[in-house]
């Protein structure tokens, strides 16, 4: 008891200064609560509350991509895969403040799945509240990611909705977990086939949709896709070469199409994934870090994490292998 009870005592440590501990970290939380609240009494009443999922309410399947080949801005432009389509178009037989409850009651369930009792750090970074407002599709992608490191097919989300994003799949690719790879690939490409089979047009019109799309005028105040991709790409290698998860949203950012303020909601993921990437911390009780033939020195071994997360890899049988999933998410 004696033993346990010392530890305790160091880690929470002894000194006056040890609450000053983290000084950067509570800067950042006041200073998003900052910005939150000047938000919430500036900028929010002027805005239309899920003025994004507007174009997941009114899915029409006879024509789904009309208005996305016209603007990258267009409100209520669809663009997503016949997928997200087929899924989505019976929610337009809701009202829509049920179909925005439902919305954001999504959000507010990835947002705890991926970041467990930490959850309020993830909300007070400001896009992400913005995205609960908006009623974006980022802090989904986001969540997704996390969730990929236990189920790799969840990449199939990123793939599916904006797709460039999904260049974060590459992460298997880099550490040679050649199984993980094909399973997010596979599950992608098994989803897209039942879509098709289903209704083949809705894909020439999507392929279409892109096409256009891609000659339409992108936001001026980012590079073009076709110079930052390549960057994700690299960001990707990275991040699985010196196992750093919490990297990882930061290229699927980079690779978003059109990217906007509400798209930094992603990086609620790497909120998510930063306290267990830290050396030290929240890996598995008994679990090595993860080698890559070729890579710098993992991060070191770290100790239980006390929070609990959905999406873990706690129980994954890789885990216990010393794979390369390493650890709660």
């Amino acid at each position: 008891m004696a033993q346990g009870l010392r530890r305790r005592v160091s880690r929470r440590g002894t000194s006056p200064q040890a609450g000053l501990a983290h000084p950067w970290r509570d800067g950042a939380i006041l200073a998003a609560v900052l910005v939150d609240v000047w938000f919430l009494l500036t900028v929010a009443p002027t805005l239309l509350p899920g003025g994004d999922a507007v174009s997941w309410w009114t899915i029409n399947l006879a024509d789904p991509y009309g208005q996305a080949a016209q603007s990258m801005t267009g409100f209520g432009a669809f663009r997503y895969s016949p997928v997200v389509a087929q899924a989505f178009a019976p929610f337009a037989q809701m009202s829509w403040p049920a179909f925005l409850a439902l919305f954001l009651a999504i959000q507010l369930v990835a947002v705890v799945a991926m970041a467990g009792r930490r959850w309020p750090l993830v909300i007070l970074f400001p896009p992400v509240l913005l995205n609960l407002m908006a009623g974006n599709v980022d802090l989904l992608m986001g969540a997704a990611i996390v969730a990929g490191f236990r189920w790799p097919g969840a990449w199939a989300f990123l793939l599916l909705t904006k797709v460039t994003p999904g260049v974060g799949v590459l992460w298997f690719l880099f550490r040679r977990e050649w199984r993980s790879f094909f399973v997010a690939i596979g599950s992608t490409l098994g989803i897209a086939a039942i879509s098709f089979v289903l209704a083949p047009q809705l894909w020439s019109q999507w392929f279409s949709a892109l096409r256009a799309m891609a000659g339409l005028p992108q936001s001026d105040l980012v590079p073009p896709l076709l110079v930052r991709l390549p960057l994700a790409v690299v960001v990707v290698a990275i991040a699985a070469r010196t196992d750093r998860r919490w990297l990882l949203p930061v290229a699927c950012l980079i690779a978003v199409p059109n990217p906007w303020i509400v798209t930094l909601a992603i990086l609620g993921a790497s909120i998510a994934l930063w306290p267990q990437d830290r050396p030290g911390m929240a890996r598995p009780p008994g679990a090595t870090a993860t080698r890559v033939p070729g890579a710098a020195e993992p991060i070191a071994p770290a100790i239980e994490s006390p929070d609990p997360v959905l999406f873990s890899t706690r129980d994954h049988p890789r885990s216990r292998q010393g794979a390369c999933l390493s650890g709660p998410h």
